[in-house]
C-alpha cells in the first residue's frame, strides 16, 4: 500500500510541475499523460483503502511507472524548450491573425450526412438481432459482443465496420465545425442543430457496432478538447475557465449516464456504480501488477506493441492480395484468462513492458512524448499561422490525445498505428482543403 501511495503523490506532482512548466497549457501531452495517470492511482488509492478492494503494486511496478512519467515529462521538455527558443529568435514576422470566416456547407449536404448516419444507427441495430437470438437488448448485445471478441462472422459486420470508419470522420469534422462557427464566428448553435444531430446519432451508432462505451465517450472528449485547442490564444482562456465550470455538472451527469449505458451495450451492474467505474479506471493497474513477471517474453519482436502493424498482413490476405502464410498472431490477452477480476485493461505500459521489459517502457515512453509535444508545439502553440493552415493538426492531435487520456487505463497508442489511421488523416486533410474558409 506504501508503494501506491507514494507513486500515487509522484504523479501529482508530476501533474502540477508539467502544468506550470509548459505555461498552464492544460492539453500539453504531459498534463494529459499525468492526469490520467494520478486520477488512476489516486481512485486504485481509494479503491484500497475505504472499499476493500485489491490494488497493492510491487516494488518493480513502482519504478516502471515512476520512472516512464519522469522520462515523458523530461523529454517534452527537451521539445518544449527547444521550440521556444527557435520561436523567440525567428525572424519570421508574425501573420495578422485572420478574421474567422465560418465554414460553410451546403443544406443537402449537411441533411445527407444526418440521413447517413441514422441509416447507419438503424443498419446497426438491424445487424445485432440478426446475429443474436432471444432475450432483452442487453442480453442481445451482451451476446453481440461476445461474438466480436471471438473473431466469429457475423452478417453484416463487416459492412457497418466500414461505415463505422466513414462515421467517424464525418462526426469529427462535422464536430469541429460546428465548436469552430460557434465558438469563434458566434454562428447561434440552433442554426447548426443537424451537426448536434450528427454527434448524437454517430455516439449511438458507435456504440452499438463496437459493443462498447468507450467511442462515444471519445467522441465528446474529442469536441472538449476542440473548444479548448480553438480557444488557446490571447482572450480565450476565460472561455475554456467557463468550459471547465459547465463540465462540472456534466461530469456528474456523466458518471451516472456511465453505468446506465451499460445495458446499451450489454453490462450489467450488479456491483453497483461506484465499483463499476473504480473497476474500469482501475483494472489497468491491477492486470499490470498481477503478471509483474511477465516482461520481455514475446517470442516476436514487438508483437504485443505493435500488434495492428502485424494484423495488416492478415487483411492483405482477406482482399486476396497476399497469400495465406504459417504466420500466427499473438494476442497479449492470451495469458489473461479472458479476464481479470477487474476488467481487461493493462495501462498503457503493458504491451510496451510484455515486449520489451522496463527499458522498453522506457523508450516507448520517450517516442511517445516526442510524437505529441512535437505536433502541438509546431502546429498548435508556436505556429506562425495558427488560423490559416492548422484546422487539419488540430482536429488530428485531438483525435490522437486519446491514447493518453486513457493512459491509466490502457494502451491506445497501439491502435493509432492502422491504415485507418492513415486513411482518416488523408481523407480529413483533402476535405479540410475544399471547405477551410481561409484557402
Amino acid at each position: 500500500m506504501t508503494n501506491l501511495y507514494i507513486l500515487m503523490w509522484i504523479y501529482l506532482t508530476y501533474l502540477v510541475v508539467s502544468f506550470w512548466l509548459f505555461n498552464y497549457n492544460i492539453l500539453s501531452p504531459s498534463v494529459v499523460f499525468s492526469f490520467s495517470l494520478a486520477i488512476m492511482l489516486c481512485v486504485a488509492y481509494y479503491a484500497a483503502t475505504n472499499m476493500e478492494m485489491v490494488f497493492a503494486i510491487n516494488m518493480r511496478t513502482f519504478k516502471i511507472f515512476a520512472w516512464a512519467g519522469f522520462v515523458f515529462l523530461a523529454t517534452e521538455f527537451i521539445v518544449y524548450t527547444l521550440n521556444t527558443v527557435r520561436h523567440l529568435s525567428s525572424n519570421t514576422p508574425h501573420k495578422i491573425p485572420l478574421k474567422h470566416e465560418p465554414f460553410i456547407i451546403e443544406p443537402r449536404i449537411q441533411w445527407s450526412v444526418t440521413a447517413f448516419l441514422a441509416m447507419s444507427f438503424l443498419l446497426s441495430v438491424v445487424m445485432v438481432y440478426l446475429n443474436t437470438s432471444g432475450g432483452s437488448w442487453s442480453d442481445r448485445m451482451r451476446m453481440f459482443k461476445g461474438l466480436i471478441s471471438s473473431g466469429q462472422p457475423l452478417r453484416f459486420y463487416f459492412i457497418l465496420s466500414q461505415l463505422y470508419k466513414i462515421g467517424i470522420i464525418v462526426t469529427d469534422l462535422f464536430g469541429y465545425i460546428f465548436i469552430y462557427n460557434a465558438s469563434l464566428c458566434n454562428i447561434p448553435a440552433k442554426k447548426m442543430i443537424s451537426y448536434i444531430a450528427d454527434v448524437l446519432l454517430f455516439a449511438l451508432f458507435s456504440a452499438i457496432v463496437t459493443g462498447a462505451r468507450r467511442s462515444p465517450i471519445e467522441l465528446f472528449l474529442f469536441l472538449a478538447m476542440i473548444y479548448v485547442t480553438i480557444n488557446m490564444r490571447p482572450g480565450g482562456k476565460k472561455k475554456i475557465l467557463r468550459l471547465v465550470v459547465k463540465s462540472i455538472p456534466v461530469a456528474i451527469i456523466g458518471f451516472s449516464l456511465f453505468s446506465i449505458a451499460g445495458t446499451l451495450v450489454g453490462r450489467y451492474n450488479s456491483k453497483g456504480g461506484l465499483q463499476n467505474v473504480v473497476e474500469y479506471l482501475c483494472g489497468g493497474l491491477y492486470s499490470f501488477n498481477l503478471r509483474i513477471d511477465e516482461g520481455g517474453t514475446s517470442q516476436v519482436f514487438g508483437l504485443s506493441t505493435f500488434f495492428y502493424i502485424y494484423m495488416i498482413p492478415l487483411f492483405l490476405v482477406t482482399l486476396g492480395l497476399m497469400k495465406p502464410t504459417d504466420y500466427v498472431m499473438y494476442d497479449y490477452f492470451e495469458s489473461l484468462e479472458r479476464f481479470d477480476m477487474y476488467g481487461n485493461t493493462i495501462t498503457i505500459f503493458g504491451r510496451w513492458y510484455k515486449d520489451f521489459d522496463m527499458p522498453g517502457v522506457l523508450i516507448m515512453s520517450c517516442l511517445v512524448s516526442l510524437f505529441f509535444s512535437l505536433i502541438f508545439y509546431k502546429s498548435i502553440i508556436h505556429s506562425q499561422n495558427v488560423y490559416r493552415d492548422h484546422h487539419w493538426a488540430r482536429i488530428c492531435y485531438c483525435q490522437f490525445m486519446t491514447g493518453l487520456i486513457w493512459a491509466g487505463m490502457d494502451d491506445r497508442i497501439g491502435s493509432m498505428m492502422t491504415v485507418q489511421t492513415v486513411v482518416f488523416m488523408i481523407f480529413m486533410n483533402i476535405i479540410l482543403k475544399r471547405l477551410s474558409p481561409h484557402r
